[in-house]
């Protein structure tokens, strides 16, 4: 009885021991849904405005120092939530009245569903398992990492592989890299970079492939730049994107004979932009001829995923590298490099691989560290394992084949428009035989897959009357028309995303890729329409705008008014600056001014009529009137016309002006003039004696001056251009024009006793003189205006209508 009650104790211990485990991770995802949540909850508020006027603040509470007194975990997790929902808005040294200006915005949030927020908490759990012990933590880990592999390789179909986990996109084929540095270099390991100087290693990559993914295994394996051999595309026939493999051949056959060892050659299923593939089977053999690693990378091998077809290996690469994180939308997921195992009965070049030595290579990988023991100490797949469980096949091959029949569908919608050019893959291949419904069921073969699917879709707008539809490079128009356009999609069709990218080959292309959104955002049919509608309304006022830019151009250079502008960032009509008759002569500092002036008032007057006008800038530094997009139905031709009757408006108004100016300030001068002669006149009139200090207040009790006598002030009349005296305005308290006709029965005053005809300049006109027109409209539209000046000092004005 003693062994039993033993024995049932024994067994109570171990279920209580895994009933608190089960909590462990149980209340690990319990807390790390609380904080998801809580983020969530904290973004509702924020963008209802209850955000609180100390939003944001924590990016500008920043210390230098730990502080000395601990924080609970409420404080933390509130600075951690205020930092994560806001942006950073301003800088840590604006002043208080510019932080006050500026107000954090709300940062949007990852949108998760199941799978994406179990794999967010399982990286809680992974970090909890670093403390397990050390023997539980190694049997856990391998667990975990084969069964992820075992899974991958055949949802990929990739058996007899490896599986290496990483963060860094390049991180694995950086390990390759190192590995086939081992396997080439036999004394690598001891010798380091003594072993490549007589025979150095070399690195095959495509001219389209991104230059920085080279430069990065340089640099990481300390290799010079030299090592790298980029392989040029093909060019007479085929995609100008894909490895010309004849010439890949000659590289190597040339290196071979300069004593140098092939290392690696690095291919795309799935151009960086276009998404082209390479032609891998041709790339394989020749691999395997030369014993060169082949490495294949690109949004197409997720197709490998789509197919159902079971039992059918893919051998078409030495290595994979899979960014799932991204093809499933899933965030954190970590990167997979899949890569094959050595087997020691293949031959190669004729030789069996026991030949080199069977123990040694098969180290190799973990020499490379591709398969580190940091596996042991961090679960870095865990993430990864939950996930696929999620998910399961059926929900891997679901999001794959809709991102895939989403490039197909869009592909289908655009092609029909003649002044579009496609530059990425056709779906279905060259003839588009195949569609993606019947690659799912049907048994194709791997390369043929590749080559049928289509991960991307790029196109970029060409008029049809362009010499550019054979290929190449369109010219730098084109690019701003295709900037243009890329801008307006995302503003007006964003539920079907548009990158805006530029090809070398092609200049500014629109990219649509599927695979690198979330599965829930990929557009329906519905979106898809709408979006067909906008680009099509964008197209014809594409079209329009090509069409009647050359009749534009024509039009401005035979205007005597209007100047042609270069704006190099405009993709628009044009810009043309209004420029009158004899200013390109004078073109001093002070005219470029007057100029400018006159364009923007020009722009305003023309933007009340129509929102197309806008100011612009030349690139010699002046303002101009720009014009936009334009329809079918824009007569260009009454565009300019409105353009050149506003500017000779605006031009007749500043000059009016500039003259009303002239003639006030010449009747200031004559005014002052005439006083100052008056006053001298009025001395030797009155006599010395009376404008003596004390004794000329004698002279005047003696002999008082007359009432009539003494200086009058000046009037400069506006309408007549004459300074005339005041004595009319304080006698009769009036003021009467030259020419105006007093009401029947009275008595004219009579005329002033000086008047002093003023003129702005020769012939009463401004320097640059102005039309017929303007005089007709000085005449009818000048104010009744009057200068009253009292004395030198002292100007007084008043005026009437």
């Amino acid at each position: 009885m003693a062994e039993a009650g033993v024995n049932i104790a024994s067994t109570v211990m171990e279920t209580v021991a895994s009933a608190q485990n089960e909590s462990v991770v149980s209340g690990i995802e319990f807390q790390a849904s609380q904080v998801i949540e809580r983020l969530e909850e904290a973004v509702e508020k924020a963008e209802d405005g209850d955000g609180g006027s100390a939003a944001g603040q924590s990016w500008k509470n920043s210390s230098a120092f730990l502080p000395l007194p601990s924080k609970t975990t409420e404080e933390i997790l509130s600075q951690l939530e205020d930092m994560i929902i806001h942006e950073d808005s301003g800088s840590p040294s604006d002043s208080p009245e510019e932080e006050g200006s500026h107000r954090p915005t709300v940062a949007p949030l990852p949108q998760l569903d199941a799978a994406a927020r179990l794999a967010v908490v399982t990286h809680s759990v992974a970090a909890f398992s670093t403390a397990l012990e050390r023997s539980h933590l190694q049997r856990l880990s391998t667990r975990i990492t084969s069964d992820t592999t075992r899974w991958l390789s055949h949802l990929f179909r990739f058996f007899d592989c490896a599986a290496f986990f990483h963060d860094d996109m390049l991180e694995g084929v950086v390990k390759l890299t190192r590995m086939m540095l081992h396997y080439k270099y036999p004394k690598y390991l001891e010798d380091g970079f003594d072993a490549l100087t007589s025979r150095p290693p070399v690195i095959y990559s495509s001219v389209a492939s991104p230059l920085g993914v080279v430069q990065h295994i340089c640099r990481q394996l300390g290799l010079p730049m030299y090592c790298v051999r980029p392989v040029p595309c093909n060019t007479l026939f085929g995609s100008q994107q894909k490895i010309d493999v004849a010439a890949l051949e000659r590289l190597i056959e040339e290196d071979k004979a300069s004593n140098r060892i092939p290392l690696i050659v690095l291919a795309d299923a799935g151009t960086t932009i276009a998404g082209h593939v390479d032609n891998v089977q041709r790339l394989q053999e020749l691999c395997k001829q030369h014993d060169i690693w082949f490495h294949l990378r690109g949004h197409s091998l997720a197709a490998l995923a789509m197919v159902s077809v079971q039992n059918m290996p893919t051998r078409i690469a030495d290595s994979f590298t899979l960014p799932l994180g991204i093809w499933l939308g899933i965030p954190a997921l970590p990167v997979v490099t899949l890569y094959r195992l050595f087997d020691g009965s293949s031959k190669r070049q004729g030789q069996t691989m026991s030949a080199v030595g069977v123990p040694r290579e098969s180290t190799l990988p973990l020499v490379a560290g591709l398969t580190a023991d940091h596996f042991t100490r961090r679960l870095s797949c865990l993430s990864l394992w939950a996930a696929l469980q999620a998910l399961g096949r059926d929900g891997v091959q679901s999001k794959v084949r809709e991102a895939f029949e989403s490039s197909e569908l869009i592909w289908k919608k655009i092609s029909k428009y003649p002044c579009l050019r496609l530059l990425s893959q056709q779906p279905g291949g060259e003839a588009g035989t195949f569609t993606v419904a019947e690659l799912v069921s049907k048994p194709v073969g791997t390369a043929v897959l590749l080559e049928v699917v289509a991960c991307t879709v790029v196109f970029q707008f060409v008029p049809e009357s362009s010499n550019s539809d054979a290929g190449g490079r369109v010219p730098s128009y084109y690019d701003k028309l295709n900037s243009w356009l890329g801008q307006i999609l995302q503003r007006d069709a964003s539920h079907v995303p548009m990158e805006i990218c530029e090809l070398e080959t092609s200049g500014v292309v629109l990219r649509y890729c599927p695979l690198e959104m979330d599965g829930d955002k990929i557009p329906d049919a519905a979106d898809v329409e709408m979006f067909v509608i906008c680009l099509e309304q964008q197209l014809d006022i594409l079209s329009a705008t090509v069409q009647h830019k050359e009749m534009f151009q024509r039009l401005v250079t035979a205007s005597p008014r209007l100047r042609l502008v270069d704006m190099p960032g405009w993709a628009g009509l044009g810009g043309v600056r209004y420029v009158p008759e004899g200013w390109e002569q004078l073109m001093t500092d002070q005219a470029k001014e007057e100029l400018n002036r006159l364009n923007m008032q020009l722009v305003e007057q023309l933007h009340s009529t129509d929102a197309a006008f806008s100011v612009g800038e030349g690139t010699d530094g002046l303002v101009c009137v720009r014009f936009g997009m334009v329809t079918t139905d824009t007569d260009v031709e009454e565009l300019l016309g409105l353009v050149v009757t506003m500017g000779q408006e605006v031009e007749e108004s500043s000059r009016f002006l500039e003259t009303m100016t002239e003639i006030v300030k010449k009747g200031i001068e004559a005014a002052t003039l005439d006083l100052q002669k008056e006053n001298e006149e009025r001395l030797w009139q009155e006599g010395i004696l009376r404008h003596v200090p004390v004794f000329g207040s004698l002279v005047n009790w003696w002999s008082p001056p007359s009432k009539e006598s003494g200086i009058k002030g000046r009037s400069l009349n506006l309408t007549a251009g004459v300074v005339e005296s005041t004595e009319n305005i304080y006698r009769y308290h009036m003021q009467l024009q030259q020419g105006a006709s007093s009401p029947p029965g009275s008595r004219n005053p009579p005329q002033p006793q000086v008047q002093t005809p003023v003129a702005p300049s020769v012939g009463g006109k401004h320097s640059r003189s102005s039309s017929h027109s303007s005089e007709q409209s000085q005449s009818q539209s000048v104010p009744t205006s009057t200068v009253v000046i009292t004395s030198p000092e002292v100007v007084s004005e008043s005026v009437t209508s």
